[in-house]
């Protein structure tokens, strides 16, 4: 009796230790078998500088000269332009003249060339200078649908042959040629307000709304951010607008969102200077991952704002506040 319970005992001992085998090798085959999730991760590389150490700045505006890997930052406060090589160290550096007029912004074009958005009694113009910061001109816009005169522009991006100007309280958006001809106008007020009185139907909130980051990639695509909305915001040269975001504080989510930009993958870059975090997400508007975070550290941001790619070298450049200066990150999606 006793060695027949003995040998039903040990029977169920190895159909259990069988079973547990078996479960193992099906959990280790469906882990073979399912592809880790994409991400990305950034890696800090250096703060931009000159040889006496990181160069301060509060909230630069960045461009990238994506032929010779420069990378350009403009100063309001001291009118100031400073560009820097592909290792981080500054090469040149000049104060903008008088007769550049109030200027609000700065890009850089294919050739080197630096255009001012500069303002002059009231008219917007765009002021060209060389890439030692002689002044060689001034585009004058022209062609300009009704209404124009209460564009008030203070954003200024040049890509494939076109200038960008942007009226953030009023998010509408003007293109024009290289020579300043008008070709399109973009008015989305109505779209995005009718956002915002979805979002809060009880008091149809449409104070505040204006953009807060903006961004045109190689192929054309626009970028956008509208901070009281929580979201950010793509606009195809088809004119078809989407929108991806959520308000939070966990990975992902949004806080207080500023920059923004695009690379020819696809992938969106936004800052986040409530969280002082950098958010990837793909084409598809999926998180892919962040970085920066709030610290002293190396690696850490602080109220992160502008934000520009250079995509085919792997680089992410981020202005932050505190006269922190400019971060440099390099990207590997995995």
């Amino acid at each position: 009796m006793l060695l027949a319970q003995s040998l039903i005992t040990m029977k169920r001992n190895q159909q259990a230790h069988t079973y547990c085998i078996a479960l193992f090798a099906l959990c280790a085959a469906l882990s073979a078998a399912t592809p880790a999730a994409a991400g990305v991760k950034a890696d800090f590389q250096y703060m931009l500088s000159d040889f006496s150490g990181t160069i301060p700045s509060q909230w630069a505006r960045l461009d990238v000269d994506q032929r010779f890997r420069e990378i350009y930052t403009f100063n309001r406060g001291d009118r100031q332009v400073q560009i820097f090589n592909e290792n981080g160290m500054e090469i040149f550096t000049f104060e903008l003249q008088d007769n550049a007029g109030s200027v609000a912004d700065m890009t850089v074009g294919e050739d080197g060339s630096i255009y001012l958005l500069s303002n002059r009694a009231g008219a917007a113009s765009i002021m060209t200078l060389d890439y030692r910061g002689e002044p060689e001109g001034r585009i004058e816009l022209s062609g300009l649908p009704p209404a124009m005169e209460t564009f008030n522009t203070d954003c200024l991006v040049y890509r494939n042959n076109s200038f960008y100007l942007v009226d953030s309280a009023s998010l509408r958006i003007l293109v024009v040629s290289r020579e300043g001809e008008f070709k399109k106008l973009h008015r989305l007020g109505v779209q995005l307000q009718d956002m915002a009185a979805e979002q809060d139907r009880e008091r149809k909130k449409t104070q505040g709304l204006e953009m807060g980051g903006f961004a045109v990639d190689d192929q054309g695509t626009i970028y956008f951010t509208v901070p009281v909305l929580f979201a950010a915001f793509r606009l195809e040269q088809a004119g078809v607008l989407e929108s991806f975001g959520r308000s939070g504080s966990g990975p992902g989510k949004f806080g207080v969102v500023a920059g923004i930009a695009g690379d020819g993958h696809g992938n969106i870059y936004v800052s986040d200077r409530l969280r002082s975090v950098v958010m990837v997400f793909d084409h598809n508007f999926e998180f892919l991952g962040e970085f920066g975070h709030r610290g002293n550290g190396e690696e850490n941001l602080i109220v992160p704002d502008d934000i520009a790619v250079d995509g085919e070298a792997g680089r992410l450049y981020v202005a932050q506040a505190a006269n922190r200066g400019v971060s440099v990150f390099r990207l590997v999606f995995q």
